[in-house]
């Protein structure tokens, strides 16, 4: 099963049941996200797809604003810890107070491999978010309590981060949050506990080992902490009541709309009804007659009847009969499927016709070409980006691909009952007809997550990454006569979308090709040269 197959599932279930209570999904990039903000508190978690084909989510990470902004005044807007340095977008990045660490690895590591294994770990992953991670929101959201857990931590001298319980997130900044906290909680044993922090900080350890701006950051806190106006009680006599607000809030946000359980109903089968041929556009049809087609054929033309003579007029008659009887089963078949998916521009290149749906990057195509016999060939559906081509134009590669606006840079596999047909080589109405109706179910099956995968560069660029990795195995899916042009666009294509990991990836190119294609050295040499002048044209996530 197909990692994008398995995204579509997923997403389409979290987002029935969590966008209605206010969640937002950013589904870019390799860990799709999603993020609850509410006026006191925001939500995280992710989830990810390993190359064995294991789906795995993260725990809830929870982000109480009021101990935020206090962080926010020692350590500024500009990272996140830990894991490294990450710029902080307020959307899927941003500081978090404290995060659950309750054992929900059961499907990590189990290949998933059919719907079924997909929803069984969603319903694993939902049973936890409505049920334990509720619960956590409730129960920590309420400020005293993570002063509690704090004093569980100290006796036995547990980190109050990076521990397997509960975990105040954050490296020494973590340590700042349970100080902040406590403070807030008007908490008697607020000098112990600073001193506790001071004496980790200090204690056989210096500056260098708790890393960043640790000695500046601390200054900035101990300022701070003074100011810190006590909101909240340790003792409160309303503790209940209180906490029931709590519970009221957060069950807005974690109450499911349905049975995490309840399975989506599979769509019915299309059933194929062929267009009626008056319904059929008439641009297809008109492109057969076209003046520009016939400008661009005179010549040749006019040359072969000078050396061979006039071609006979009843056969030139023939051949376009069978071309027009081709193109009109055609349209009866495909052209209302296409249009129903976007294909809104038909366009014709000398025998290839082929249609367009426009993206921000350019173009997806799909195309077929029509012999002069009325032969039908379905060529695979593809995207063309408009600035990789740009650039390709630049590149001299011996026994390069002709370039055309009916070509693609990333093409998708046909299937095999297409590539048969193909094979057979389509010249009757029966056989024309059957090479349609594949080609139509083709389109009704697969077409939607097309149109929805490559009319964004994220998809293309995390296709590449997973296919790069002993070497630039790229061929399968980069249009190109030879494997160096192939691999030559693919590199193109990365660079325009500032890969962060670009230029291991280009010397793995220059070694591949050293050693498999010398006479291309040139052409890479080239393209070296114009790497700086290209600017990233495509917003990709690089995680």
């Amino acid at each position: 099963m197909l990692r994008s197959e398995k995204k579509k599932i997923i997403f389409r279930r979290l987002d029935a049941e969590l966008k209605p209570l206010g969640w937002k999904a950013y589904k870019s990039g390799y860990n799709p996200t999603y993020v609850l903000d509410s006026e006191l508190y925001k939500i995280r978690f992710n989830m990810g797809f390993s190359d064995y084909g294991y789906v795995w989510f993260s725990n809830i990470g929870v982000t109480i604003k009021e101990i935020e902004s206090y962080i926010s005044e020692t350590m500024g807007d500009t990272t996140v810890y830990p894991g490294g340095i990450k710029l902080i977008d307020n959307k899927t990045e941003f500081r978090m107070t404290i995060k659950d660490h309750t054992d929900i690895r059961k499907y990590s590591e189990y290949a998933v491999e059919t719907e079924d294994d997909v929803n069984m770990v969603v319903d694993y992953f939902l049973d936890y978010l409505f049920g334990t991670a509720k619960k956590f929101v409730e129960t920590y959201l309420y400020l005293p309590n993570v002063v509690r857990k704090i004093e569980e931590f100290i006796p036995e001298d547990i980190d109050w981060n990076y521990n397997n319980d509960t975990e105040l997130f954050g490296r020494y900044d973590g340590y700042f949050r349970g100080l902040i906290i406590s403070k807030l909680c008007n908490d008697p044993k607020f000098e112990e506990k600073f001193k506790y922090v001071d004496t980790r900080f200090t204690s056989d350890r210096d500056a260098s080992f708790w890393g960043g701006n640790f000695s500046s950051d601390y200054e900035k806190l101990k300022q701070l902490l003074p100011t810190i106006e006590p909101k909240y009680s340790m003792d409160s006599p309303n503790e209940e009541a209180e906490m029931e607000k709590i519970r009221a809030i957060v069950a807005k946000n974690f109450t499911p709309i349905s049975a995490p359980t309840e399975k989506p109903k599979k769509k019915k089968a299309k059933k194929f009804v062929p267009t009626p041929p008056e319904q059929v556009n008439k641009e297809l049809l008109a492109l057969l007659g076209s003046e520009e087609n016939a400008k661009e054929n005179r010549g040749l033309q006019q040359l072969m009847d000078f050396f061979l003579g006039k071609k006979d007029n009843k056969e030139k008659a023939e051949n376009a009969q069978l071309q027009k009887q081709t193109i009109e089963i055609v349209g009866c078949y495909l052209d209302a499927s296409l249009r129903s998916h976007g294909f809104c521009n038909v366009h014709r290149y000398k025998n290839v016709f082929y249609y367009t749906h426009p993206t921000d990057v350019g173009n997806l195509i799909f195309s077929f070409m029509v012999g002069n016999n009325g032969c039908l060939r379905t060529y695979p559906p593809s995207i063309r980006l408009d600035k990789v081509e740009e650039w390709m134009k630049k590149i001299d590669i011996k026994l390069k691909s002709r370039d055309g606006d009916h070509q693609g840079t990333i093409e998708l596999e046909l299937p095999k009952k297409i590539v048969k047909l193909n094979e057979s080589e389509c010249v009757s109405d029966e056989e024309v007809k059957k090479l349609c109706l594949a080609t139509w179910q083709f389109i009704e099956e697969k077409f939607g997550d097309f149109v929805d995968d490559y009319s964004s560069p994220q998809f293309l660029w995390e296709r590449l990454c997973s296919d790069i990795k002993a070497y630039p195995d790229w061929v399968k899916i980069i249009r190109g006569i030879t494997a160096p042009e192939q691999i030559i666009r693919g590199v193109v294509f990365l660079r325009l979308c500032r890969d962060n990991d670009f230029e291991d990836k280009f010397e793995l190119v220059k070694k591949y090709i050293l050693t498999e294609y010398k006479s291309f050295i040139p052409s890479v040499n080239q393209l070296k040269r114009l790497l700086p002048e290209m600017e990233k044209e495509y917003e990709v996530c690089c995680l």
